[in-house]
């Protein structure tokens, strides 16, 4: 049946509308609200590491076969986040499940009763293959909740030996200051019980490349006392933080007031860590613990909070954050019947997850632009306004400075006309947009585009904005990112 004239006229309508959105111009000739946003260039700040966003994973991940160069696309995946980054494998299946068989060693028969997963030096080979396609790096977890010192020195050997410098630190167990719960250690279990354990650990390993505690609350005290009492050993200092608690909101997540706490938890151990110049690495995060809740922490909306969040973090002092993840099918069961719906990427169906082909979901293209703000240094920005509006400035390696802004709030608001100081001469900039057409569904793009089946991204051709008299305006829609890379003094054309 055809459309009636009027019918059609009304849906090219409908469309521009959509089309203007989604490029953040304005749909109507309604002024805009106006945001003042303001670029120090005089006064740098810290830095902004290239190996800032990395990812997170169970150590079970390597017993089943994860982390294979030779099959699938996540080789490709990985390269698409950052050329350079920082992948921890160890997690709660670590010290609950985990054995460690050397070289040429049989697994005891029977196996005792805890063990549910098997790593031996073939998996750190394999794994080592992948890292070397891939150009990360790694921290991997020893079991000390089962310590076993003869294993754990082995596995120590090992990891140390094939990995070289692609592994950063080995990590001395995982959230000890929750194995009473886990029955791993008696009541009344305190940081001086642990601090043995650590020392037993780190004898056995014979290196300094250790990190360390891994503890599960952000504001545990037994990270700041380990960087005080065994500075000399640690690598790095290392904590886990989640946003959420299992009940949590997406209102929640992208709350102003979920910002404010969630740089407060890290602090205390900031200072701590900054005290004695070590490095903080929070290499276990995501949105909410507990393997994350459904329509919150697998949304567009976690893409809005994934790229606030690294950012607040890196802009903060810390030296990277590890966003945690599973190998398999979305929204199923990944192990022990626990879910993973935060998970970065993961398999479409079972079919995929056995050839090894996962789909990025929302949060990786959140993480994905925070990757391309730097690295460099981060810049002063100052920020007018009462909408959920956040931005971050660093001037790149490559000597060309880069703005992110975020705009936390539904995707049916108005937009808002960026002002942007940044001073300088008159130049020209390329903008990349990161959309979605409700902070609850599951559709995500930059610029258009989706990551493919082959792990790739390829966003489509960039806006192009002008800075006039040292401001650049630009308008951003509700519930969106934009992404700005300011051209080099002297070049206004793409």
């Amino acid at each position: 049946m055809g459309k009636s004239p009027i019918g059609w006229q009304a849906l090219v309508s409908a469309a521009l509308v959509l089309a203007l959105a989604a490029t953040g111009q304005p749909a109507s000739a309604a002024p805009l609200e106006r945001v003042a946003l303001t670029v120090d260039a005089a006064e740098p700040g810290g830095r902004l590491p290239a190996d800032f966003v990395g990812l997170s994973y169970e150590m079970r991940e390597l017993y089943t076969g994860g982390f294979d160069a030779r099959r699938g696309n996540l080789v490709q995946l990985f390269r698409t986040l950052g050329r350079s980054s920082n992948l921890r494998i160890s997690g709660n299946t670590l010290d609950r499940d985990t054995l460690w068989v050397p070289d040429g060693a049989q697994p005891p028969q029977p196996l005792p009763e805890w063990v549910q997963s098997i790593v031996m030096p073939a998996d750190i080979r394999r794994l080592d293959t992948f890292l070397a396609a891939t150009g990360w790096r790694t921290e991997i977890g020893i079991n000390v909740g089962r310590w076993d010192a003869a294993l754990g020195a082995d596995q120590a050997r090992a990891m140390f030996s094939i990995l070289g410098r692609r592994l950063i630190a080995a990590e001395c167990g995982n959230e000890p200051d929750q194995w009473v719960s886990r029955g791993y250690r008696p009541a009344g279990y305190a940081y001086a019980d642990y601090l043995k354990d650590w020392r037993a650990c780190a004898d056995a390993i014979g290196d300094d490349r250790i990190a360390g505690p891994d503890a599960a609350s952000p504001t545990s005290s037994w990270a700041a006392s380990l960087a005080r009492d065994e500075r000399a050993r640690l690598k790095m200092l290392m904590i886990h933080h989640y946003s959420l608690a299992p009940d949590g909101t997406l209102a929640g997540l992208l709350s102003p007031q979920t910002r404010t706490k969630q740089l407060n938890a890290v602090t205390p151990n900031l200072t701590a860590a900054n005290t004695v110049g070590l490095p903080l690495r929070i290499d276990e995060t995501n949105s909410a613990f507990g393997g994350g809740v459904p329509g919150v922490s697998d949304v567009y909306g976690s893409a809005l909070w994934g790229l606030d969040y690294s950012l607040q973090m890196a802009k903060a002092g810390v030296a990277g954050i590890n966003l945690h993840g599973g190998l398999g099918v979305c929204g199923a069961p990944l192990w022990n019947g626990r879910f993973q719906r935060y998970t970065p990427v993961c398999a479409a169906n079972q079919a995929d997850e056995q050839a090894r082909i996962y789909k990025a979901m929302p949060l990786y293209y959140g993480l994905w632009m925070a990757t391309r703000l730097g690295p460099g240094t981060f810049l002063p920005v100052t920020l007018s306004t009462d909408r959920n509006v956040t931005g971050y400035a660093v001037r790149g390696d490559d000597g060309r400075t880069r703005l992110v802004v975020v705009q936390k709030e539904e995707t049916s608001t108005a937009p808002v006309r960026l002002d942007i100081t940044v001073g300088g001469p008159d130049r020209g900039a390329e903008i990349l947009r990161l959309t979605g057409s409700t902070l609850g569904g599951q559709d995500v793009a930059i610029q258009g585009a989706q990551v493919d089946r082959r792990g790739q991204l390829r966003p489509g051709r960039a806006d192009r904005a002008y800075v006039r008299a040292g401001v650049l305006n630009v308008n951003l829609a509700g519930g969106s990112a934009v992404l700005i890379t300011l051209d080099k003094a002297g070049h206004r054309n793409a």
